[in-house]
């Protein structure tokens, strides 16, 4: 697994587990990044085998100090950067929040504080969570202009086992992760499984997709005669 990609994941459950007070299951996991769930259950093997991670038997993902550590630190590099280029270069905050994706993999935790005393130094407060992480806002913020006119409900209003057919996009989503989960406007789609916090399991073209509860608010469907 490329550091990156392991980086990721801890900050992906990091933050998970701060805004619903516990740890996530595998499922909700893939649902929150848009990830098929073998896909997900294979990483958190090899995360188990680092040390970053425990796997309970009902698929409970439990962060180990290590992990934990390491999700924090990318969280604060994050928001760091962010805040950094927003605030004092003037980045709109959705390219700051895309530039901050990939710089925090590699800036070292010298640079982040002090650019965290430069920030301050300008009267500058950055705010724990302000518009974070691109996990859980890239499907609002890297997208294009979509139908507003869309009047069809949300796929998630559907009943697991129901069968659609995608007929628009609600808002602004990102139109490139809709592309990779085969869920356009024309196309199929089963409701699988409906989770707790809002996520779905869906099968298009023969595949069960894990979808977000961001993605799946904004994509309009018909019942499928």
């Amino acid at each position: 697994m490329q550091p990156s990609m392991r980086e990721d994941y801890l900050e992906a459950v990091q933050i998970f587990s701060e805004k619903n007070a516990r740890f996530p299951r595998t499922e909700e996991l893939a649902a929150e990044l848009s990830k098929p769930e073998p896909l997900v259950h294979s990483d958190m093997a090899e995360l188990v085998s680092s040390r970053d991670v425990i796997m309970a038997g009902d698929g409970v993902i439990t962060l180990t100090v290590q992990g934990k550590q390491t999700g924090a630190s990318v969280i604060k590099k994050h928001e760091t950067l962010q805040c950094f280029l927003s605030e004092i270069l003037g980045m709109d905050i959705s390219t700051a929040s895309d530039e901050a994706c990939t710089l925090e993999h590699t800036v070292s935790d010298e640079t982040i504080d002090r650019l965290g005393r430069l920030i301050g130094t300008q009267g500058i407060h950055c705010h724990h969570g302000k518009g974070r992480h691109r996990k859980q806002a890239i499907d609002t913020v890297c997208g294009v202009e979509t139908n507003e006119s869309c009047t069809s409900p949300r796929i998630s209003e559907f009943s697991e086992g129901q069968e659609v057919i995608i007929q628009c996009i609600h808002g602004r989503v990102c139109a490139q992760r809709l592309l990779d989960l085969g869920l356009v406007p024309g196309e199929r789609a089963t409701i699988k499984r409906k989770l707790s916090n809002g996520a779905l399991v869906v099968q298009v073209k023969g595949c069960d997709v894990a979808v977000s509860p961001e993605i799946a608010s904004s994509i309009g469907a018909e019942r499928s005669p």
